[in-house]
C-alpha cells in the first residue's frame, strides 16, 4: 500500500457538499482529491428538490439536462382532506434525481481539474505534524486540510472530535413507475400531506417517468414502512411499480455546534445542516460547501483559520436553521389547527413557500405563526 502525492485539500464524500467544495477550491488551482465510497453515480434515496436558492448558489452551472421537472403548484392535505392548492404560475423548484445531481457536481468538480477517485471508502484518518493522511482500502494519501462531507454518522466527523451530539429524523421513500395518466396529471405538481404521521409529513413529488413517494418524521418509534404503504394507498398507487426502496437519517440542524478543528472541518449532513421543518438539505449542503471552500481559500493563502468556517454557518445558516426548529415545535403538536389556518389564509402557505424560493425567511414565518396563533406559547 503505497503512499500518494499530498494534496492541499481532501474532500471525503461525493455529494452535493462534498463535490461542490471540490469544485470550488479546484477553480482556484488547488490539489483537491474527492473520495466516494461507492461507484458514481450512486442512487441516494432523497427528494431530489432543487429550489431557486439552489439554482442561485450554483451560479453559471446549467442544470438543465438533469431536470426531471418544474414544479409551479403545491398540493396541503391534512391527512388526506381538505387539500390546498397553492399555485405559483412559474416554477418555483426543479426536480432532479439525486445520482443524476450529484455526479453531475462530480464531473464539474473533476473538469475544474479535481482527482476523483470512486468506491474508495476511507477506513482511518490519522494526523502527524501540520498534515493528515488519509488511509482507504487500497492506498494512502496525505493533506494538508480535510473536508468531512460523507454524510450521517460521518466517520471524519467522529476523527475530529466533532458532531457527538446530533439528533437525527428519518425518512422512508420508494420511487414508483406510476401510469402514464398519473404521470401527466402529477406533471408540475407536488403532494404534501401532514397529519398523516406524527411530527412529519408525506410527500409525492414528480421525477420524469417516475414518482419519489415518502414519509419523514423527526419522532422516534414510527414505523415509516407501514406508514409509506398507507400513504402510497391513499395517493392511489398502490399498482405501481416499486423501482427502489430507501431509508436514510436526517441530522436536524438548528443548534449550535463547533464544525472544525485546525485542519479539518465538515460539511452538509455531516455538518446536520438539514432543516428540522422540511427535512430539506441540499441547499445548505451547497452553502455550507461554499463557505468551506471560500475559508479553505484563505487559510490556504496564509490568511486566517478554519474558525472563521463555524463562525460564517453561525451567522449564514444556524440563524435560519434555528427559527425553522421553532416554527417545526409550534406547528407539528398542531397541524390540525395549522391546516384549518391555512384554509382561510393561505398566504401563510405561500409565505412557507418563498422560504425555498429565497424571497422570505423562517423568521418571517414564525413571526405569522406568532400573530395568527396567539394562543400558544412561543419561545425566542
Amino acid at each position: 500500500m503505497a503512499i500518494d502525492l499530498k494534496f492541499d485539500v481532501i474532500v471525503v464524500g461525493a455529494g452535493p457538499s462534498g463535490a461542490f467544495t471540490a469544485y470550488n477550491l479546484a477553480k482556484n488551482d488547488y490539489q483537491v482529491l474527492l473520495l466516494e465510497k461507492e461507484s458514481l453515480p450512486r442512487y441516494k434515496s432523497c427528494g431530489g428538490a432543487v429550489s431557486l436558492k439552489v439554482k442561485e448558489i450554483i451560479g453559471d452551472i446549467d442544470l438543465n439536462n438533469i431536470i426531471e421537472d418544474e414544479v409551479t403548484k403545491v398540493v396541503f392535505t391534512h391527512n388526506f382532506q381538505q387539500p390546498i392548492d397553492i399555485d405559483f404560475y412559474k416554477p418555483f423548484t426543479y426536480m432532479a434525481m439525486r445520482d443524476k445531481f450529484d455526479n453531475f457536481l462530480v464531473k464539474k468538480a473533476k473538469k475544474a481539474g479535481a482527482k476523483v477517485i470512486d468506491s474508495s471508502q476511507v477506513v482511518d484518518l490519522t494526523r502527524y505534524d501540520n498534515q493528515y493522511r488519509v488511509k482507504t482500502e487500497q492506498e494512502i494519501f496525505t493533506t494538508e486540510y480535510i473536508v468531512g462531507a460523507d454524510g450521517v454518522k460521518s466517520l471524519i466527523a467522529k476523527k475530529l472530535g466533532l458532531m457527538n451530539d446530533l439528533e437525527y429524523g428519518v425518512a422512508y421513500e420508494k420511487e414508483l413507475k406510476a401510469g402514464e395518466e398519473r404521470l401527466v396529471m402529477q406533471r408540475g405538481i407536488i403532494h404534501l400531506d401532514y397529519g398523516m404521521i406524527a411530527d412529519g409529513y408525506g410527500w409525492v413529488f414528480p421525477k420524469g417517468n417516475n414518482l419519489s413517494v415518502g414519509v419523514g418524521t423527526f419522532k422516534d418509534g414510527i414505523s415509516l414502512k407501514k406508514k409509506l404503504d398507507v400513504y402510497i394507498k391513499e395517493e392511489g398507487l398502490s399498482d405501481s411499480q416499486v423501482i427502489r426502496a430507501k431509508g436514510h437519517l436526517l441530522p436536524i440542524g438548528g443548534d449550535k455546534r463547533q464544525l472544525n478543528t485546525e485542519l479539518g472541518l465538515v460539511v452538509g449532513d455531516a455538518a446536520g445542516l438539514v432543516d428540522p421543518l422540511s427535512g430539506e438539505g441540499i441547499f445548505y449542503a451547497l452553502k455550507s460547501g461554499l463557505l468551506a471552500s471560500q475559508v479553505l481559500d484563505s487559510v490556504l493563502s496564509g490568511r486566517g483559520s478554519l474558525d472563521e468556517y463555524t463562525e460564517l454557518v453561525n451567522q449564514q445558516i444556524l440563524t435560519e436553521l434555528k427559527k425553522a426548529k421553532l416554527v417545526s415545535k409550534i406547528f407539528f403538536p398542531f397541524t390540525k389547527v395549522a391546516h384549518k389556518l391555512f384554509s382561510k389564509k393561505e398566504w401563510i402557505l405561500k409565505q412557507l413557500i418563498k422560504i425555498i424560493y429565497g424571497e422570505e425567511s423562517y423568521d418571517d414565518l414564525y413571526s405569522s405563526f406568532k400573530a395568527e396563533l396567539p394562543f400558544l406559547r412561543f419561545k425566542s
